[in-house]
């Protein structure tokens, strides 16, 4: 009789500096569990990396033995006598974070402190491991998603989903260090409940870049800070292209349209008469177009006055002029393709800048006619 197949498989990913990450990976009650070990394979360059490699797989299969008597003793509703020992939460978040900050990763262990908070705040600083059970793990899901506020208000849903995150994680090194069997966060639906918050882009409307065309730039002695942004405005180029601009960029089709070189997208961009308009009035066609443009620092304070002084509340800066851009090509109805073209980005990068106006098409004449403010 041949043995029954196992029902829980050890596997392993690779990651980086060709190590392998060790993970179960099993059904049950329907759902497909993939539960990272925390356990790594390094590579066999050497006899001792083999003898680590061999105790690494040894205490993997401990675990993938363990959770198949869960398993099946779940499926046949028999209780497994355990001898756990009876841990305090709070303690096994602060091992889990003396890990991470001995990684060096101090960004990490910073969240997970304020993980903590919020946990010590769902359930108050007193509960043991013993605790939290699934319903445990799904009151906190909900307590992130709805109730919780930190000091800066309410939780955003990015940060609910880093702290299920890092709670997942020091759960993981409990289990690990045999302080829970498992852990519960597996069994419980998350990704339809926390999801990521993916920001609107911002953007200056039609008047607005009207109110900035109008608008003096409050240093005289730097107007090239003027025509640069609108000049990016009109064309999409980010900082890095504006500033290193050069008149041989500028190049005649044989239809006798003007276009400009986008270095770091490798395209080039049609030029509409606003964009030809903020191009500096000078003879001298070498060398850089925006010559004299101050450092960053200089460039965001000027950008400041020039916006308060146009009585616009949006803070400009590059990123703005390029959404502005995208937003200026969507609202005379231009197909994806096209928009994608100008842009030079991929129809998936396309769909967060999409969401901007209703997109409906538009007749041939109405099209660039945003671009056309003059």
């Amino acid at each position: 009789m041949n043995p029954p197949k196992a029902r829980i498989s050890l596997k392993y990913k690779e990651i980086c500096g060709g190590r392998k990450s060790l993970y179960l990976d099993y059904y049950s009650n329907g759902k497909r569990i993939r539960e990272s070990l925390r356990l790594y394979l390094l590579p066999e360059t050497s006899r001792k990396a083999k003898g680590e490699n061999k105790a690494v797989m040894q205490k993997a299969m401990e675990i993938q033995h363990r959770r198949m008597d869960e398993l099946t003793a779940s499926e046949k509703e028999v209780e497994i006598e355990t001898s756990l020992p009876d841990v305090p939460l709070a303690k096994a978040i602060k091992e889990y974070h003396t890990f991470i900050l001995g990684r060096g990763d101090k960004s990490t262990a910073g969240n997970i402190m304020g993980m903590s908070r919020a946990v010590t705040a769902y359930r108050g600083e007193d509960v043991m491991l013993s605790d939290v059970d699934v319903s445990y793990c799904d009151g906190l899901v909900d307590f992130l998603r709805y109730d919780y506020h930190s000091v800066h208000g309410k939780l955003k849903m990015t940060t609910a989903r880093s702290y299920i995150y890092l709670f997942s994680g020091a759960l993981n090194m409990a289990v690990e260090k045999g302080y829970i069997s498992r852990n519960p966060l597996f069994f419980v639906k998350i990704h339809d409940r926390i999801t990521r918050e993916r920001p609107q882009k911002q953007f200056l409307s039609v008047e607005e870049v009207r109110l900035l065309m109008e608008t003096q730039c409050p240093v005289i002695s730097r107007p090239q800070v003027k025509q640069a942004y609108l000049f990016s405005i009109f064309t999409g180029l980010i900082a890095y292209d504006i500033v290193n601009l050069k008149w041989k960029d500028l190049k005649t089709s044989p239809d006798g349209k003007l276009s400009v070189w986008c270095s770091s997208r490798k395209i080039f961009i049609p030029l509409s008469s606003n964009a030809l308009r903020w191009l500096p009035d000078t003879t001298n066609h070498r060398g850089l177009i925006f010559k004299g443009l101050p450092k960053d620092t200089e460039i965001n304070n000027i950008l400041k006055l020039w916006q308060r002084k146009a009585g616009i509340e949006k803070r400009l800066n590059f990123s703005l002029a390029r959404n502005t851009f995208a937003f200026l090509i969507l609202s005379t109805g231009a197909e994806v393709a096209t928009f994608c073209s100008l842009m030079g980005i991929s129809s998936k990068t396309a769909k967060s800048y999409l969401v901007m106006v209703d997109h409906q098409p538009a007749s041939m004449d109405e099209k660039l006619k945003c671009l056309q403010l003059d």
